[in-house]
């Protein structure tokens, strides 16, 4: 069986109509990721260069039930507008209601009637931004809440009691120092590219006064050079950079973070008091 949450997160509920007659999830059929492979030419085999997580098949299967004959075609009707007007939502098995897929109808599909009153359903679905299931919650909410007796994180996410795995926001590790060092838990199967997660947020907010902010990520050093006086809030959400309100992309080195599978050990430099949150879904296989 499957479950539907709409573009806010929200669980979407099957239309069903006050007998019972209506919609039903029977099951969701998820493929492997298929990759875009990119080789070199060569005078003997091909030389595999790059690869790129592209897309995978998904499709579910669904019935609906009808009080009478014409019932069934009014409950037809009902499903084919339901769809339609899903546009873009979210999808989960489930037995893993907390891993979800940004999907879409895009293709046609037939009703088949096995018997007067009821309607078998297969409806292929399209993946839109990105192959992976992310999570349904965030990193902050485990910083606020851990992971335990919440019904939002389940067995086989990758997460534990460890409550040194629940630490998304952090503060300076000494106010008399510039250079700050701190762990982060990615616990899902796959890398996060924050610029490619658009909801994915790091905020900074200056509790000191600082000419100029560092960022490292392990790999990667993100820079913005500007004045940041106490109060200021530094935003990275996706491709935009912001100090308050403003856009201020053109004060750094554009250079985009990335929080690898595993433990992340980060840095901040150039500034002695701060807050810091790292805001990112998990991304699955």
């Amino acid at each position: 069986m499957f479950k539907i949450y709409d573009l806010n997160y929200k669980e979407v509920n099957f239309p069903v109509d006050d007998l019972g007659f209506g919609l039903k999830s029977l099951d969701i059929n998820v493929g492997p990721i298929i990759y875009e492979n990119i080789y070199t030419s060569s005078s003997r085999a091909d030389q595999l260069v790059k690869r790129y997580p592209k897309d995978r098949d998904v499709s579910i299967n669904a019935m609906f039930t009808a009080y009478n004959t014409v019932d069934w075609r009014l409950k037809r009707d009902r499903v084919y507008s339901f769809f339609r007007n899903l546009g873009v939502f979210y999808i989960a098995e489930s037995y893993q209601p907390y891993k979800l897929l940004k999907v879409i109808v895009d293709e046609s599909y037939e009703v088949d009637r096995p018997v007067i009153r009821w309607g078998m359903l297969e409806i292929p679905l399209k993946i839109i931004d990105t192959p992976f299931k992310q999570s349904l919650h965030t990193t902050l909410d485990i910083d606020r809440e851990g992971v335990s007796w919440n019904d939002k994180w389940a067995y086989g996410m990758g997460l534990s009691s460890d409550r040194e795995q629940w630490k998304y926001s952090f503060g300076p590790s000494d106010t008399s120092s510039s250079v700050h060092k701190f762990r982060l838990y990615n616990a899902g199967t796959e890398e996060i590219k924050l610029i490619q997660q658009k909801e994915s947020v790091i905020t900074l907010v200056a509790l000191s006064a600082a000419s100029s902010i560092e960022i490292f990520d392990g790999k990667k050093t993100f820079r913005i050079d500007r004045p940041f006086k106490i109060g200021d809030r530094l935003t990275l959400k996706g491709h935009q950079i912001r100090v308050n309100n403003a856009n201020v992309l053109h004060h750094t080195n554009r250079t985009f973070l990335t929080v690898k599978k595993g433990w992340n050990e980060w840095q901040i430099k150039g500034i002695t008091n701060f807050e810091f949150d790292v805001d990112f879904r998990f991304l699955y296989d």
